[in-house]
């Protein structure tokens, strides 16, 4: 028979494991990199050390009616432990007041994935792609601006509805970390996609000489195995 004393410092040297684990994964304190024109924060999340070797930054929407990324940049979370060497920022929108409202734009209707420098030009709402008055007219991109300039990710993925591919940049930049992202998540690609004027991936491959591709999900809710996947391939492309 075994010592009860002696299992009880097993079982609360067990819990004390688990609880340790949990401490480890739980995610930082989420920090506000701005507003939207609500004023609502524009949230992100910081995984890994700051002088990694590489840094990922995954956005589940930039477009208020396209959510289910929302999903893929919370899963991902959990497998930020196993990314070894890398930097990984999540945010899950940035544009709050667009999912609020079950919209594309934001509170002023414009398209902000329009909204960037690169390429930008006068669209009409009309269009239902208003750019906006100006290149970064609007606080929500202005605060993408600011975050990027400040933590330069080597490699941006975001998520938008509702094609269900993956769309493979034409600059060399990109393209080969897009094209393995489609391999590992199973959504097929899209070859050499004409990228919008005023886009954020655009402006990025531009601007900040980044790794930016856009991944298209399906215009419905994912399974739960689909979301899973979709992180994993995320962990593996972030860790090469």
């Amino acid at each position: 028979m075994s010592d009860p004393a002696y299992a009880g410092l097993v079982i609360s040297a067990g819990w004390i494991a688990v609880v340790a684990a949990l401490v480890a994964a739980a995610p930082p304190n989420p920090e506000t990199i701005g507003h939207s024109v609500a004023g609502d924060p524009i949230v992100a999340r910081h995984f890994g050390e700051q002088d990694a070797r590489r840094s990922m930054l995954v956005v589940g929407s930039i477009h208020g009616d396209e959510t289910q990324g929302h999903r893929v940049a919370r899963f991902v979370r959990s497998y930020a432990r196993d990314a070894d060497g890398v930097e990984l920022w999540t945010i899950e929108t940035v544009n709050p007041d667009g999912v609020a409202a079950g919209t594309r734009g934001n509170r002023h209707g414009v398209d902000l994935n329009r909204n960037f420098a690169t390429g930008w030009k006068p669209i009409p709402p009309s269009s239902g792609y208003y750019s906006g008055p100006q290149s970064f007219s609007e606080p929500e991109t202005r605060a993408v601006r600011r975050f990027m300039r400040r933590e330069r990710p080597e490699i941006t993925v975001w998520y938008h509805q509702p094609w269900g591919r993956t769309l493979i940049p034409c600059d060399r930049r990109g393209r080969r970390v897009a094209l393995r992202y489609a391999r590992l998540s199973g959504l097929p690609a899209r070859d050499c996609f004409p990228t919008p004027p005023g886009a954020a991936t655009a402006w990025q491959d531009e601007a900040m000489d980044a790794k930016a591709f856009v991944v298209e999900l399906p215009g419905r809710a994912l399974r739960a195995g689909e979301v899973r996947r979709h992180a994993r391939a995320l962990a593996r492309i972030a860790s090469r």
